[in-house]
């Protein structure tokens, strides 16, 4: 009787967990909901004259309140949260991870760093800014470049050794926008003087390496800043959403960009690192396969050009705008599929690897996960079919059977 008294306690509405269901969803979701706040705000005539300062003549709702709600949900915060990432990154390197990277994980980074900077070089080289099929050369650099270190770790947990998990930091610190800034902007001119490009460069190296200094010091200052990021993302979504007019975006040239640039981006990021993985590397190739994802600060890249000039050609605010909608189109689909590729290209790899050809399997998880190959395969060294059934999977994804379930609500009677 007491208890049937007492007051349920409100769980929330599960909110975080709803976002991190969906891939990039810290992002992601605040993007689309601020892109959709942003293009009502700017479209929408409240009858105001024009040229006033009213809502409906191209001001968004951030702009039209002001600070402090510009800063935090508006463009002109982008820069102080990427300063504010790029420390919190900075604090959860060790020297150690230098060190796992340089068995294996650098071949694959090089794989895809170095073949996605040449064909960036040549696109501007023979066409200029305007890149083509609508893809600018910034955009272009920005997407072939960009690798979304926090979801390959996600992906690749299953099949991970050291070295795997040693590409992260790396991998976190190439898909940061410092590389590419200083590889667009060697092709363009900005509004500064060069020691002041320099400056810039500096400006985006020394909060991470600030980062580096603290963590090392102090191992509770690691602990602190580890979960930044994850504070840091959504207001990060609203920013860049704050840049993109909806009424754009689904425009015919947009989504051609969006096609070929997937496309690229796919060919540059699983084809030429997958060749080296299985066949320099000698590995199953799902650290190649696990990075073919576009990492959501990537979106803040184009901003960072609105005062420079490529062959006196402006990067314009319209420019900026169009190259975030296509980058937010992409982060969406590649984090979605990505997960999938990865599954299906382990399971070939497992399907043509049993019975007597197990043995490169054994050579490969024996050490690191002999759970893995008793799930994937029978005593026999066969393929199991459904293995996704068996309990090392279920532990891992939390999946539980309604059998499971039954039985737990009777223990808890």
């Amino acid at each position: 009787m007491e208890s049937a008294t007492k007051e349920k306690k409100f769980k929330g509405v599960g909110i975080w967990k709803f976002l991190n269901k969906i891939p990039a969803g810290t992002m992601f979701v605040p993007l689309v909901i601020s892109a959709i706040i942003c293009t009502l705000t700017i479209e929408f005539n409240l009858g105001a004259p024009e040229g006033t300062t009213e809502l409906g003549h191209g001001l968004t709702l951030w702009q039209y309140l002001g600070n402090p709600m510009q800063d935090l949900f508006g463009s002109t915060g982008q820069m102080l949260m990427i300063g504010l990432m790029l420390f919190c990154t900075g604090t959860m390197i060790k020297p150690h991870d230098f060190v796992e990277v340089g068995k294996r994980g650098i071949w694959i980074i090089l794989a895809r760093l170095i073949p996605a900077y040449v064909i960036s070089a040549i696109v501007y080289v023979f066409a200029g800014l305007q890149g083509f099929g609508g893809l600018d050369f910034i955009t272009l650099t920005t997407i072939l470049t960009s690798a979304n270190a926090a979801l390959y770790m996600g992906i690749v947990q299953p099949y991970a050794d050291k070295s795997d998990l040693g590409t992260f930091p790396i991998m976190l610190i190439c898909s940061m926008p410092l590389l590419p800034f200083i590889f667009i902007s060697s092709f363009g001119e900005g509004s500064t003087s060069l020691t002041q490009k320099i400056m810039q460069i500096f400006s985006l190296l020394i909060p991470f390496l600030l980062g580096v200094l603290l963590g090392n010091l102090d191992s509770k200052i690691r602990d602190v800043f580890k979960g930044g990021n994850a504070i840091i993302l959504p207001f990060l979504g609203f920013q860049f959403g704050s840049t993109i007019n909806l009424t754009k975006l689904f425009d015919a040239q947009v989504l051609l960009s969006v096609l070929i640039a997937i496309i690229l981006y796919w060919a540059v990021t699983i084809i030429i690192p997958y060749i080296v993985d299985r066949f320099a590397l000698k590995r199953p190739g799902y650290a190649s396969i696990g990075s073919s994802s576009l990492a959501g600060v990537a979106l803040s890249i184009p901003a960072m050009f609105s005062t420079y000039t490529f062959g006196g050609q402006a990067y314009t605010q319209d420019m900026i705008s169009r190259s975030v909608a296509v980058l937010a189109i992409v982060l969406l689909i590649t984090n979605i599929l990505s997960p999938f590729f990865t599954k299906w290209g382990m399971n070939f790899y497992f399907k043509t690897h049993q019975g007597e050809k197990m043995a490169d399997a054994r050579r490969v998880f024996g050490e690191s996960h002999p759970e893995l190959l008793i799930a994937i395969y029978d005593e026999n060294g066969n393929y199991r079919t459904h293995h996704h059934n068996h309990h090392y999977f279920k532990s891992l994804f939390h999946i539980k059977s309604h059998k499971e379930n039954e039985v737990n609500k009777n223990e808890n009677k």
